[in-house]
């Protein structure tokens, strides 16, 4: 598993997003993750995504709601951004933790799963 949980092909920036397989979300294990709510693609508040931190710290990344994918690919394109610029998975994670959203986006407290396809499942069931 790569440091970020979705793949752009290289070809455009405009190209689709792979998800990944359900065994590189069932190796992923130990997870902790936070939910992130906002405007979904229909117009209605709804969960958008989450944002996961492996149980070591160093890999994490974003799981995108299938009826937020405007919404969720600004986090993952932030989320990259902040990896071009040195942050750390563990970095970012903590500032959307600790960030208060006012407006645009609501974070739920920090949660545990035994594997990332569980969160996976959660995000994609919200």
């Amino acid at each position: 598993m790569t440091t970020d949980t979705v793949w752009i092909a290289p070809a455009s920036a405009f190209a689709l997003a792979e998800t990944p397989s359900t065994l590189e979300l069932r190796a992923e294990g130990r997870v902790r993750y936070l939910l992130v709510h906002g405007t979904q693609d229909d117009g209605l508040w709804g969960s958008v995504g989450a944002l996961w931190l492996s149980a070591d710290q160093s890999r994490g990344g974003v799981l995108v709601n299938p009826w937020a994918l405007w919404e969720g690919s600004e986090i993952v394109r932030g989320y990259r951004g902040a990896l071009g610029r040195g942050w750390s998975p563990e970095q970012i994670y903590r500032y959307w933790q600790r960030e208060i959203w006012r407006g645009s986006y609501s974070v739920d407290e920090e949660q545990e799963a035994e594997s990332l396809l569980l969160v996976s499942e959660l995000v994609d069931a919200l």
